[in-house]
């Protein structure tokens, strides 16, 4: 049997118009090439579907059955290939994306309130994660995408360098630190530091600059998350070294911030993915608004 739509979407058109000439008018086709395709797939099915007068067309009894099933049918396909036309246009679907605390903090809000307004019926599912699960995560295929610093570590990963993030002192407002703008690197042997663990993408590079520097310090206490940091800084057990996205606020009532120089160091905000797997349409789109809303300008090379 070789039905096609165009004889389907035609039969239709004149049963619910009741008349070939409206019918027509209403699909934008000639009268006579519509009466073609009602013609084929009558002689297709071997059936009559309309019978014919001067005046009108009404359906037959087999006509009747073939609109009731047909148009389930039609409707239900035109559905499907609307919504997938939604999905390929970056307007429907579900993004499943992993990103370090900070940035989920920091960043994230301002790019899922641009996709809401650009593409409501686009969905973000963010799971805030230490760096390296980030990288194990996105590297499984588990996550359409990820954003984390440090050693990525893997060929399996397109990486774009999205923005620089320069580290940050953390102390309470009432520290003698707070009354200064800047504060050496070289200083921090005299205090007792507060750090991100080896699951951040951030304790390499404070380790090598305080290296690089001759600076030896005394760690009392490493912890995964920013917010445990700040808590125990407000508690008065030490000062912190954390990146300007894992600072606290700063109208924080308690904790203030300040510069680290001599050298500034920052650290680099990767957005990656795998180089075997295209981006769904949706998660192109979530992509494009973090390098359209983040981007360093004076950074636009791929590594």
């Amino acid at each position: 049997m070789n039905v096609d739509l165009r004889q389907l979407r035609a039969f239709l058109a004149v049963a619910r118009r009741g008349s070939f000439s409206r019918a027509a008018e209403d699909i934008g086709a000639s009268q006579s090439a519509l009466s073609l395709s009602v013609r084929q797939l009558e002689t297709e099915l071997g059936l009559k579907l309309l019978d014919r007068t001067t005046r009108q067309v009404n359906l037959t009894a087999v006509g009747e059955r073939l609109v009731a099933t047909s148009s389930r049918l039609i409707d239900e396909l035109d559905s499907s290939l609307k919504e997938l036309k939604d999905i390929g246009q970056q307007r429907r679907g579900r993004v499943v994306m992993a990103c370090v605390p900070s940035v989920a903090r920091s960043l994230m809000p301002k790019c899922v309130d641009y996709c809401a307004e650009k593409w409501p019926s686009i969905s973000l599912s963010i799971n805030d994660i230490p760096a390296s699960e980030v990288v194990r995560r996105v590297s499984l295929g588990e996550m359409e995408f990820g954003l984390a610093s440090g050693d990525i570590g893997t060929a399996e990963l397109e990486v774009y360098p999205l923005m620089e993030d320069p580290f940050r002192l953390v102390c309470r407002r009432d520290d003698p630190w707070a009354r200064k703008t800047t504060i050496a690197w070289a200083q921090l042997s005299t205090r007792r530091l507060l750090m991100l663990n080896n699951t951040s993408g951030s304790q390499q590079v404070i380790e090598t600059t305080l290296k690089q520097t001759g600076t030896r310090v005394e760690v009392f206490l490493e912890l995964a998350q920013p917010s445990s940091i700040h808590a125990m800084v407000e508690a008065g057990l030490g000062i912190a070294v954390v990146p300007e996205l894992a600072a606290p606020r700063r109208d924080d009532p308690v904790l203030t911030t300040r510069n680290l120089a001599k050298p500034h160091v920052t650290r680099t905000i990767l957005l990656f993915r795998r180089k075997d797997r295209s981006l769904s349409p949706a998660a192109a789109a979530a992509w494009s608004a973090l390098i359209h809303l983040y981007e360093d300008k004076k950074r636009k090379t791929p590594v």
